[in-house]
């Protein structure tokens, strides 16, 4: 049936047929705008392209933002899966954990719930005959949770009530992964008895593949009230974790906490009269603060790039329809509508925006998969799978179709009104200044978002590579690391000092005897990475108030560490042997500390102390040496200056091996290993990595994270460049006969190359400006998360490079066009259509 037939069909039954008849209308566009598609395709081909860009990256973005932010946790009834802690009212932004009485009251009371589970977790060692001590993640659960989990085992059997009694015998769950590595997947462990936590317990399930819940957790206890931390009601110790019941909302389920806290509030006053409680989901518990920041903002940069593509495709369409001027007048002239018009131009838009759409989606999969393997390794939750669900589909359903509109509107909008003798009388070529102010602004703001996305992108990758530059006299090519922890708790084998000291005393030098190994040492903390921080009393100064106290940063260390790393010593001699026993509390100090507490004089023979919270000043500590400055952490700013102590001064359990070699340093990881466990056979080592990969994994985010804003950047930039020369050669053609006119009347080749070149030239200059200040605004931003290394996150560096690239480029971009205006000869354009 074609549309004449559906036409004299309406008016006999208007109801009826006219959506039949808007359907026919519809195809008839499609048909027209594929026509057009196939007409001209390398137009066609470079908008797919650009919009295959811009939805691409977007939809890549957002599936990761979705995963990590919104997608349910990967378990039955994950998306009713919520937490529960304590509310405080004068720390509205803390959420301390519950203790075992109120959790017991909250099981008890709650409406809201269809059970409520509670777990602590902790790192401890798993031993056993036969098989070496490892370091794991522990999660000691109630007996319900897994239950509450609808996630039985995959072999054995659950914890039961009983097994959370006091008194009960210890039985544990291994994780999968853990059962593979460790038992090489043998079902014979379920029964076996190890050492957990020091402490016999007997393995009794295998939970499933992929499951670590809640955030990689290896082995699974039985929890119960097992010690008078249960009996206090100030022992906040518990995370809780809560199933919904079907239809139950957050607003309903806090409604109902709040009236269980105003009950334990009266019956408890003592405890609970300012003590409430606050029901979050799964991700704004585990993936709150600077990860959503993070992700927002990746969000917030590609919808730049998908604004740059749009802006692109809409100055395109703009001037395709400028150019069609003719052809609407004629359709308007033989009945056509306005409304028929700029449904045309949208069918098109539309159709153009999904097959860029298909692209895209085809590098959106390939980019979620390339994210997914950049972070495998870096500590990701095992419930963010980085894969797209239904509401992702849906976001990239939506996207395609709504780009096609918003390219698409604007110049519909401005193509449809047709001034039908202006318009049959103009030649094609002529568009006038239709569209000019609009283009122009498109790309003015096409350069201030690439501004923006380029610092971005600079700051971050500047950062990347300044923290793999940091402490570089530590050559640490050739370092190995190692942690161990001494058992040192009360009544545990290294509770004595003297027991830890022995311990390292006699290990470093077989350490050291290991064919490769140049040196060892201990230390606290290894070059580049955090460090715990002490208030500090400077002697004959008056103590500094708690708000502004004077602090440093702590590393304990074996008396060559220094020599080791070949940090220099500027003043003084470094630590020896003898130095830390009674008598002996000498220290060094870096250059930043001295130049902070002692400007004017020597810092050599000085002393200060160190103030641990709530206990006594230690002793009086006295420089004998000023050392270079050995940066602590990646971003040296918070950071307080630091210090080095002989390891007698501190005797802390939890220590780092560092071993200088001559080859590899990853080649040393076993013996190592077994040179401490000859020593103490139940103790593990862990994190045995060269200092380099230590150093990669702790800056990973800059590296992962500056590639992707590299991306959006470039891709921003290509587009941008592209739009400002577009439009200028746009701009250009439609003033060809005003260009051979002024030729005419005697303007000079210089004359016109001006003339053009201005318009672009101010456009880029208003782009940049407003650019640059966006760019300040990013740079604080990413300062504020920790992803500015430096000190300053102002790097002027950056900030020129971008500015004379984009200059550069604009410039380029708007010389093109006038440089071809000024060749013109001026009998050919005053010819020109």
């Amino acid at each position: 049936m074609n549309v004449s037939r559906l036409a004299r069909r309406t008016l006999a039954d208007p109801s009826a047929s006219r959506s039949s008849l808007l359907s026919a209308a519809m195809l008839s566009d499609v048909r027209f705008a594929l026509r057009l598609l196939f007409t001209r395709r390398w137009f066609s081909a470079a908008i797919i392209v650009t919009l295959a860009l811009g939805i691409g990256i977007n939809t890549t973005v957002f599936t990761l933002v979705n995963a990590v932010l919104f997608k349910p946790v990967p378990l039955p009834g994950g998306e009713r899966l919520v937490t529960i802690a304590t509310r405080l009212p004068d720390k509205p932004d803390q959420f301390p954990r519950v203790t075992w009485l109120d959790f017991v009251e909250l099981q008890q009371q709650s409406q809201s719930f269809a059970d409520i589970a509670a777990l602590r977790r902790s790192d401890t060692v798993i031993s056993e005959t036969g098989v070496p001590p490892a370091r794991i993640h522990l999660a000691r659960i109630t007996p319900n949770l897994f239950p509450m989990l609808q996630t039985p085992p995959l072999a054995g059997r659950g914890f039961s009530p009983a097994d959370g009694q006091p008194g009960a015998a210890p039985v544990a769950l291994l994780g999968h992964d853990l059962w593979q590595n460790r038992y090489d997947g043998d079902l014979a462990v379920i029964g076996r008895t190890v050492q957990i936590e020091g402490r016999p317990a007997t393995i009794i399930g295998i939970m499933p593949a992929g499951l670590r819940f809640p955030n990689d957790e290896d082995l699974w206890t039985a929890l119960g009230p097992d010690g008078a931390w249960a009996e206090d009601r100030t022992e906040n110790v518990l995370e809780l974790f809560a199933l919904r019941k079907p239809g139950v909302s957050l607003e309903e389920a806090q409604a109902d906490l709040n009236v269980i806290a105003r009950r334990l509030a009266t019956s408890f006053p003592a405890t609970n009269a300012d003590r409430g409680f606050v029901v979050r989901t799964f991700h704004d518990t585990y993936n709150d603060g600077t990860i959503r920041v993070v992700f927002l903002m990746m969000l917030v940069a590609v919808g730049f790039v998908l604004f740059i593509a749009c802006a692109n495709v809409a100055n395109m369409m703009l001037s395709r329809a400028l150019e069609r001027t003719r052809e609407f007048a004629l359709r308007v002239a033989v009945g056509a509508s306005r409304a028929q018009l700029i449904r045309q131009l949208l069918v098109e838009c539309v159709l153009l925006s999904c097959l860029g759409g298909g692209l895209g989606l085809a590098l959106s999969l390939l980019g979620t998969h390339a994210f997914d393997l950049a972070t495998r390794d870096v500590g990701k939750p095992y419930w963010v799978q980085f894969d797209m669900n239904w509401v992702a589909f849906a976001y990239f359903g939506t996207l395609s179709v709504l780009s096609g509109i918003v390219f698409g509107l604007v110049p519909a909008l401005r193509a449809s009104r047709v001034d039908l003798n202006h318009a049959i009388k103009a030649s094609a070529g002529t568009g006038g200044a239709r569209g000019g102010r609009l283009a122009g602004l498109l790309v003015t703001t096409q350069f201030a978002l690439t501004v923006v996305l380029l610092a971005g992108a600079g700051l971050m990758m500047r950062s990347f590579f300044r923290a793999q530059e940091t402490n570089d006299f530590a050559r640490s090519a050739t370092l190995l690391t190692a942690r161990v922890e001494l058992p040192g708790d009360e009544g545990e084998r290294y509770a004595d000092p003297a027991a830890r000291r022995q311990f390292f005393d006699t290990l470093l030098p077989r350490l050291a005897a290991l064919p490769g190994v140049v040196e060892a040492a201990v230390v606290s903390d290894f070059p580049g990475m955090d460090t715990s921080t002490r208030d500090i009393e400077i002697e004959g100064r008056p103590v500094p108030e708690s708000t502004s106290p004077a602090r440093a940063s702590l590393i304990v260390e074996s008396a060559n560490y220094v020599s080791l790393i070949n940090l220099p010593v500027i003043l003084g001699r470094g630590l020896t042997e003898t130095d830390g026993p009674p008598g002996h509390e000498n220290v060094v100090v870096s250059r930043a500390f001295a130049a902070r507490h002692w400007p004017a004089d020597s810092a050599l023979g000085q002393r200060f102390r160190l103030r641990p919270r709530n206990e006594q000043p230690g002793p009086w500590l006295t420089i004998v040496g000023i050392s270079a400055d050995l940066l602590p952490s990646v971003n040296q700013r918070d950071t307080p200056p630091e210090i080095h102590l002989p390891r007698p001064l501190l005797d802390w359990s939890w220590m780092g091996l560092l071993l200088r070699t001559t080859g590899d340093p990853s080649a040393l990881a076993l013996p190592v290993r077994a040179a401490v466990q000859a020593l103490d056979p139940d103790l593990p080592v862990f994190q045995t990595l060269p200092l380099t990969e230590v150093v990669r994994k702790r800056t990973w985010f800059l590296r992962v994270f500056g590639t992707l804003f590299s991306v959006f950047a470039l891709t921003g930039l290509v587009m941008a460049s592209v739009g400002i020369y577009a439009v200028m050669a746009q701009h250009t053609g439609r003033r060809t006969r005003e260009i051979g006119i002024r030729m005419a009347l005697g303007s000079t080749a210089r004359g016109i190359l001006q003339l053009v070149l201005r318009r672009g030239l101010i456009q880029l200059a208003v782009g940049l400006s407003l650019g640059l200040a966006g760019a300040g605004g990013a740079a604080r931003l990413l300062d504020s998360i920790g992803f500015i290394v430096g000190p300053t996150p102002y790097d002027p560096d950056v900030f020129i490079a971008i500015t004379l690239l984009l200059a550069g480029i604009g410039v380029l971009a708007c010389w093109l066009p006038a440089r071809r205006a000024a060749r013109l000869d001026p009998t050919v354009a005053l010819r020109a259509d």
